[in-house]
């Protein structure tokens, strides 16, 4: 299949490779735009496709906790296209920004990419990210997620999932111990899994009043000619599957459905003392 200049353009566009080696990649490709970008990323000199908007609905997930489990830190770097997620050049900003975060007090992405950048040239995260853009990465870049957790008076555990796409951290208030730990790894692949629902408390005191009050009023619609008790308790079992959704504590786990995540916390505590789930962070590349 034959080549034109124009298309040897096209691929420079998609790839940001140069033109000598769009031109060797087409040749080779027989003119096939698809397998050129192919070969391009094989041989290294691809820089990520052209991004079709700004949105940054890739990139990667990362966290650490430090070795007596009192710190811990979790982060989600965000770019357009999962090529340019997996490139030596995303890889290093990230464990660069990751480092950053967990010796610092930041708290929040903008914090973080106001800090001054971890090689000593004076430049802060903000302004090494856009010269990325603008040079070897040519597409949006940002810590796009941030949660870090101190944990005084217990534990922080973390899972990340294999891909690095979603991963969570918990926070225990007890003593730390191997079997602790395992309860903390387990707790947040759990939370990363996101079965059967997301998680968005840790008990149903966490839950918002104004979320609990709708749902309380769309339970009730529909219920006419009962007594009010026979009415309350069928609002209540309802708001009961309700919580069991969105409620860390209440949801079953997600390796045995036949146990409620605080089951397995309270089964812990049988033998490491008392444990109390004081929060969690789950971070999913894509979502806001």
């Amino acid at each position: 299949m034959a080549f034109t200049a124009k298309d040897v353009m096209v691929l420079k566009d998609r790839t940001n490779a140069g033109m000598m080696e769009c031109k060797k990649a087409l040749t080779q490709a027989d003119g096939d735009m698809d397998k050129a970008v192919g070969l391009l990323r094989e041989w290294g000199v691809a820089k990520g496709a052209t991004p079709k908007s700004t949105e940054m609905k890739e990139g990667l997930v990362a966290a650490k906790i430090s070795d007596d489990a009192k710190t811990g830190v979790i982060i989600r770097l965000g770019c357009q296209t999962d090529f340019v997620a997996r490139n030596e050049i995303f890889l290093k900003l990230l464990s660069d920004l990751l480092e950053l975060a967990y010796t610092s007090n930041v708290t929040t992405p903008a914090e973080l990419h106001a800090l001054p950048y971890p090689d000593k040239s004076g430049r802060t995260v903000d302004q090494v990210i856009k010269e990325l853009i603008g040079s070897t990465v040519k597409e949006n870049l940002a810590v796009t997620g941030l949660s870090k957790f101190s944990a005084p008076t217990g534990v922080i555990g973390k899972y990340v999932h294999h891909n690095s796409k979603v991963g969570a951290m918990v926070q225990l208030n007890g003593a730390d111990s191997a079997e602790v730990r395992a309860l903390l790894g387990e707790i947040a692949m759990h939370v990363t899994a996101g079965m059967p629902t997301v998680a968005i408390a840790v008990n149903r005191s966490g839950v918002d009043a104004a979320l609990v009050e709708k749902e309380k009023i769309a339970a009730a619609e529909g219920i006419t000619g009962k007594p009010p008790a026979i009415v309350e308790k069928i609002v209540s079992g309802k708001l009961d599957k309700f919580f069991a959704e969105i409620v860390l504590l209440e949801q079953p786990f997600v390796k045995d459905e036949k146990m409620k995540v605080g089951e397995l916390v309270t089964q812990t505590a049988k033998t490491a003392g008392a444990l109390e789930v004081v929060r969690f962070a789950r971070l999913k590349v894509g979502e806001v």
